[in-house]
């Protein structure tokens, strides 16, 4: 906090007035002049000038006043993180992602962030990547999990991991044992397709500005626990998606996991994205850390 002669200097200098001063501080005229009058014996020089409009900063007064409004700042600051580590121990967590990195990496962490946070509430949306981000441009929700691909200039990536996008089909498919994988050869079989890849196929689009091969995806379903079991019973279809929350199915191999050869399949960054705008509180700041650790595991770079 700033002493009592530097504080009243500081409210002068920012109404231009003692007599404004002395009604924001609550405090008699004299009361400030006479301390005022202290601080500049005490620097030995002019702080002031009296004019017809009010009080002027001289250039050491100006120079003095940059100096406390920086002196300010840090205490406010300071005073804001004290009170929201007192209070973190209860509130709300609000979180987009989609439904597959919810399960990849959220289910893990919970339990261990409850038992620091046990009061602090979670409440996990499961959206398609354009509803994250607009959940983020209106403050809806706290931090998001999806791609990264041209964000908006008021939103920002705290971290950043490559999951490439490739095949997953039964093992029992044409293609599950063959080495590479084209594009145009998965595109020779019936699709299963979340709306997240019709997203991400429409990305990668407009990003070569031009259709690379055309597509007519024969099923569309916003469950991917429907369309993981859906490729176990129909051994023709596959889909296009990373590997994140097939994590299960590929060890237990009912699933196959396989890279598509091509640039824009195999570079797919994901990360977590906050607003600019938005001070993150310190239990909001520690569920992310855990988060990253997840992200850090499962990458594949």
């Amino acid at each position: 906090m700033l002493s009592i002669e530097y504080r009243y200097f500081f409210q002068s200098a920012l109404d231009s007035s003692i007599r404004k001063a002395s009604q924001n501080l609550n405090i008699n005229s004299s009361a400030i002049v006479r301390q005022i009058q202290k601080l500049e014996e005490r620097l030995q020089t002019k702080l002031f000038i009296r004019n017809a409009r009010g009080l002027e900063l001289t250039d050491e007064g100006k120079l003095l006043f940059d100096h406390l409004s920086v002196q300010n700042e840090i205490n406010h600051n300071f005073l804001y993180d004290l009170k929201q580590n007192k209070i973190s121990t209860s509130g709300v967590i609000n979180i987009s992602t989609g439904e597959t990195f919810a399960v990849q990496f959220l289910s893990p962490i919970i339990s261990k962030f409850r038992k620091k946070y046990p009061d602090v509430k979670i409440k996990i949306s499961s959206r398609q990547p354009e509803t994250i981000i607009d959940n983020l441009i209106t403050n809806k929700t706290d931090f998001g999990i999806s791609f990264v691909k041209n964000l908006p200039s008021t939103l920002k990536t705290i971290f950043v991991s490559n999951f490439p996008m490739g095949m997953l089909c039964s093992p029992k498919h044409i293609l599950a044992n063959q080495s590479e994988i084209l594009l145009e050869d998965c595109l020779k079989f019936p699709l299963i397709f979340h709306p997240g890849t019709v997203t991400f196929w429409n990305s990668i689009q407009r990003e070569v500005g031009e259709k690379l091969f055309s597509i007519n995806p024969n099923l569309i379903s916003n469950s991917f626990a429907f369309i993981k079991n859906y490729l176990i019973e129909d051994q023709n279809y596959l889909t296009f998606f990373t590997s994140v929350g097939s994590v299960r199915e590929i060890e237990s191999r009912s699933l196959i996991f396989k890279k598509i050869n091509h640039k824009l399949f195999l570079n797919n960054k994901v990360g977590i994205i906050v607003s600019k705008k938005i001070r993150i509180k310190k239990y909001t700041e520690d569920f992310i850390e855990l988060v990253k650790n997840e992200f850090e595991n499962s990458a594949t770079c």
